[in-house]
């Protein structure tokens, strides 16, 4: 990210350089916004995609983890037993993906996915850097407003700058944290961007929702506006960062009692709204649910997870999972009954239908549930973490546990979060990178060679390639290592 720069158009998008550009803004003397309406008119045409799902945004992309992002953190995981399940993928009546794309992902040789990643999380971030200094400058603009629009970006550039942590930077290498830029360079030509350290990043995250939190309790939203900047989600973001940050090189010892108190605060009150039933369950995960608290993004390509996951019309289906992960089930559990047909993954899991599209919440009160529990145990508050698990359990119509305490608590907490989170974008992958557990072992066959590829708890595999074109743009930044490309 040397020498970064963009050009804004104002009401009219953006134009990139390179994929190394996005962190600087703009050229002296050129405005992207002059009034306060101007800026919320540029925002609009990013925060609108979150609105109409058939939006393109004028920044970034959408949904904010696309079908190949999901892709490819599923088979970076261990939630189906692709292995097993080789003979269905590679099947003639697969007619929706090549061996090349299942090679990539299931090797874990996927460099245009991560590039992705990388660039468009970053383009974003340079975009809102930009908005977030001119909105500093903006004269006479009613000053409630103003603040509304600036805690609105706070949180969704903090989103990014979180999601970029947790995929590239080591869970235990202090100073690898990601390059961040959080101006847009108006005294300066150029930036050598380096590497900073976790605790650096995390520090920003968490005072950049303070204050977007504190703007909340100040103003409150503009209903027909604000998306991110609402004070339940903040809390709940808040809570998954001390909750991510906890087990981490950056940890400190109050990071569980903070966690601890942003999910309860995310949570109160939430209990009429979670879904209790399976078809309140499917109401929810199609956007049935009005009411719902969280905010909900699908794609609208047909078929577009379909290589993955399996449908009917020819693309794979009956996926065999691990055996111990169905065993974990109860029989009463409303889940189970919605995952699977006997024990292979159901046509219509994850989406609800054959299509396949992407779908997924984000700020979703179950995460903050979760949280809760680990935060109550992680504090020494056995009774109130069991107490929260069952409660949880209950929810989904699974079986109260009884007398859990130390390790075996935490593994239920643990279970809880893999049944909950089945198919849901990144979590399965980044619990494994946050609790360091399991081993996968995969000897596949592509292109008439035999391929292993094994991953152990906490090894590289759990901090993403950097871009190779990054590498070469900015000779300040460290790669991650361990990284090959396989060439088929």
């Amino acid at each position: 990210m040397k020498k970064i720069f963009i050009v804004y158009i104002i009401f009219g998008g953006l134009l990139f350089n390179s994929c190394t550009k996005f962190l600087d803004l703009p050229p002296k003397n050129q405005r992207a916004v002059e009034t306060l309406a101007d800026l919320k008119s540029v925002l609009a045409g990013y925060l609108d995609a979150f609105t109409r799902s058939s939006t393109q945004p004028i920044v970034g992309i959408m949904p904010v983890v696309t079908e190949a992002h999901q892709m490819m953190l599923e088979a970076h995981s261990d939630n189906i037993d692709f292995e097993a399940n080789m003979g269905t993928y590679l099947s003639p009546g697969n007619f929706n993906a090549q061996e090349r794309f299942y090679a990539d992902k299931f090797l874990m040789n996927d460099r245009a996915t991560t590039d992705a990643i990388w660039t468009k999380y970053y383009e974003v971030i340079g975009f809102l850097n930009a908005l977030i200094d001119q909105s500093e400058e903006l004269k006479g603009a009613d000053p409630a407003e103003l603040k509304r629009v600036q805690g609105e970006m706070l949180v969704h550039r903090a989103y990014y700058i979180f999601k970029l942590q947790q995929y590239f930077a080591p869970m235990d290498n202090e100073e690898l944290g990601i390059p961040l830029y959080l101006h847009t360079g108006k005294e300066v030509v150029g930036i050598n961007m380096k590497r900073k350290k976790s605790s650096e990043v995390y520090g920003v995250l968490i005072g950049d929702l303070k204050k977007a939190l504190a703007l909340y309790e100040e103003v409150g939203p503009n209903v027909g506006y604000s998306i991110f900047f609402n004070q339940r989600y903040i809390q709940n973001f808040l809570a998954q960062i001390y909750w991510f940050k906890a087990e981490s090189s950056s940890k400190e010892s109050t990071d569980y009692t903070e966690a601890e108190r942003y999910a309860f605060s995310a949570v109160d009150g939430v209990d009429t709204y979670i879904p209790k039933t399976m078809t309140e369950f499917l109401n929810v995960h199609t956007n049935l649910n009005t009411e719902y608290p969280a905010v909900y993004v699908q794609s609208v390509a047909f078929g577009s997870m379909s290589p993955m996951y399996g449908a009917n019309f020819g693309d794979p289906s009956s996926l065999k999972v691990p055996l111990d992960f169905f065993a974990s089930f109860d029989a009463s559990d409303f889940r189970k009954q919605i995952y699977f047909t006997g024990d292979r993954l159901a046509a219509s899991w994850p989406d609800n239908a054959t299509t396949k599209k992407m779908r997924m919440h984000i700020f979703a009160p179950e995460e903050a549930y979760l949280i809760l529990a680990e935060s109550y145990y992680r504090n020494g508050k056995v009774d109130e973490a069991l107490a929260t698990l069952n409660k949880f359990k209950g929810f989904r119509g699974a079986t109260a546990v009884g007398g859990l305490s130390g390790q075996t608590l935490l593994d239920e907490i643990v279970k809880e979060r893999r049944k909950e989170f089945f198919c849901d974008t990144d979590k399965r992958w980044l619990d494994l990178k946050r609790y360091k557990i399991g081993d996968i072992d995969r000897n596949l066959r592509f292109f008439n060679k035999d391929y292993n590829v094994k991953v152990t708890p906490g090894d590289y595999h759990y901090a993403l390639p950097i871009p190779v074109a990054e590498l070469q743009e900015n000779p300040d930044i460290i790669p991650n290592e361990g990284w090959t490309t396989i060439v088929f």
